[in-house]
């Protein structure tokens, strides 16, 4: 693309197959803007409740106090319902989540994989990110970090010097 002809990296592309498969992440983050505005013609965008906890934190996990989309519809099933973000660029916007309570991308795909909130244990009724673990192994975690570090495009930032 581009001009590139630089051979895509197999850690990237097992990313790719897992982000759209096993780890789900396609469902939420639709290709090819990978973020939660529904294709073919971006008109709505989704919101997802996903049990968000304060920080990262599996052993004594919190709930975020952010209610969400709550505040603008007043429907139980819009408590603790986000907006989907975009994941590109996303290697250059820690802090993760809505709440910037998540320091890294290794961090973000490690609740996923515990099934958000409701899979680490909170009492989050309305989650609609299913609460089953993923069971991803190290490498598959690595392989989806690889494919999201993969859409950062810098082409449009410029210098500060």
């Amino acid at each position: 693309m581009r001009g590139q002809t630089a051979v895509i990296d197999p850690s990237v592309k097992r990313g790719f197959n897992l982000f759209m498969g096993k780890a789900q992440c396609g469902s939420c983050h639709f290709p090819p803007t990978y973020f939660g505005t529904v294709p073919p013609f971006y008109g709505t965008s989704e919101s997802e409740v996903l049990g968000v906890t304060k920080k990262f934190d599996t052993i004594h996990p919190v709930l975020d106090d952010d209610i969400g989309r709550f505040k603008m519809f007043e429907l139980e099933q819009f408590r603790h319902a986000i907006k989907i973000s975009t994941v590109r660029n996303a290697d250059l916007t820690a802090p993760y989540m809505h709440n910037g309570g998540f320091k890294t991308l290794d961090e973000v795909i490690e609740f996923y994989n515990r099934g958000g909130g409701a899979g680490l244990g909170l009492n989050v009724p309305n989650q609609t990110l299913p609460s089953t673990k993923l069971n991803l192994s190290k490498q598959d975690k690595k392989d989806i970090v690889s494919f999201i570090k993969a859409l950062t495009d810098t082409t449009g930032l410029r210098s500060l010097e």
